[in-house]
């Protein structure tokens, strides 16, 4: 768990330090939307080819070599003295980060039963939060004692140091080795017959769909919080993680929440769709945030949007543990890793142009209605093929 809270961590750096590292070397938010182009281009494509080496070589040393690449793009970042050699270090960073993301979606398969795994899930997919919690306090202290660039160097450092441990505490053989699972009738047995699955292309829809708002506010919300609300980088410091712990608290006692229901007899897929479509009603909350001129607010709606795209997140994981075998699950996270992170590089790529003509109410505004649209689509493919008093 620490190095998904590492990796999150990391890639908050740059949001977070956007207005100082902006001046150091000289660029607008046009340029920043390179930035996450170069970020996430490379993001999307090993999220597909990181999820099919974890199935095929495991965890161990696939998630060592990732920690490893990401944190020494950090310490790049961190020396960089020019735009370009940082857009670099951004790509560098960009194709180590997604496996973390497979590999714990496997790691669990492996080790936990049915009937706790939705709580698994709901511990392990949003711990990346803590990372989000702490960065902003963290970055900020970094950056006031050893200046923006140690901001970047010293977390890495401590990345490879966590890596070595995660070398040597892996188990080479999970009990799942030891069984096989018997996976649902109609499961596909590969990865590629994925494709041929219309639930799995729902949720690859889904995604293309509702990702692009969890992107924007992660790459987006703490400039927008310290350049149109007012807040300092201190100011940010205090405030910054709060969104990300009340998600990650949400997530907690929603997990149990499915489990229990699991427990007693309901189906676990369609209390989670029905879990998704509620609190997809909460997303045209964000469209009030440009409306207000209070930080209080601006956070309370922010905290809202990022708790439900987490929630969301985990929702996705039990889906695809509930429907798919076990043995194509790091497959199928990284495929709908990959598909979701090309719709946000679109968004990122023409978010800085669309603020500086037409302001962030216009993205604010579309981001609002996508988690609603995918809520529909859900229900419609997956909540109809689904028997109404089918067992997890």
């Amino acid at each position: 768990m620490s190095l998904v809270v590492l990796n999150y961590f990391d890639r908050q750096t740059l949001s977070i330090l956007k207005p100082i590292v902006k001046t150091a070397l000289d660029f607008d938010d046009h340029a920043y939307s390179l930035l996450t182009f170069a970020f996430m281009l490379p993001y999307i494509v090993m999220y597909v080819v990181s999820g099919r080496l974890i199935d095929r070589f495991g965890t161990r040393i696939c998630m060592t070599v990732f920690a490893v690449g990401w944190s020494i793009a950090n310490i790049a970042s961190g020396m960089s003295h020019s735009f370009a050699h940082l857009a670099a270090s951004r790509a560098f960073l960009g194709a180590a980060e997604p496996g973390v993301f497979p590999a714990l979606q496997r790691a669990i398969l492996n080790w936990v039963p049915v009937e706790r795994r939705t709580l698994a899930i709901s511990i392990v997919t949003p711990a990346g939060n803590l990372g989000a919690i702490l960065a902003p306090p963290m970055i900020a202290l970094l950056a006031t004692a050893f200046s923006w660039r140690g901001a970047f160097i010293i977390p890495g450092i401590i990345g490879i140091g966590v890596a070595l441990l995660w070398w040597f505490t892996d188990s080479r053989e999970a009990p799942a080795a030891k069984r096989v699972e018997q996976a649902p009738a109609a499961a596909p047995a590969s990865a590629t017959s994925l494709l041929k699955d219309k639930r799995f292309l729902a949720i690859v829809a889904v995604r293309m769909i509702s990702d692009p708002v969890w992107y924007f506010y992660l790459f987006w919300i703490p400039g927008y919080l310290q350049e149109r609300v007012g807040l300092s980088l201190s100011e940010l410091g205090l405030v910054g993680g709060i969104p990300y712990l009340v998600a990650m608290l949400s997530c907690l006692m929603l997990g149990r929440f499915v489990d229990r229901r699991t427990g007693r007899g309901h189906d676990t897929i369609r209390v989670q769709l029905w879990l998704l479509g509620i609190t997809a009603a909460l997303m045209p909350l964000g469209a009030l945030i440009t409306m207000t001129s209070s930080a209080f607010l601006a956070i309370l709606i922010i905290t809202i949007v990022i708790s439900v795209c987490q929630i969301w997140f985990v929702g996705f994981n039990v889906l695809l543990a509930g429907l798919f075998p076990a043995n194509v699950n790091a497959s199928a996270v990284g495929m709908l890793g990959a598909v979701g992170a090309s719709t946000s590089l679109l968004l990122n790529l023409f978010a800085g142009s669309i603020v500086m003509q037409f302001g962030y109410l216009a993205i604010f505004a579309g981001l609002a209605v996508l988690h609603p649209i995918s809520a529909v689509i859900l229900a419609l493919v997956i909540g109809r093929t689904r028997p109404k008093h089918a067992t997890a």
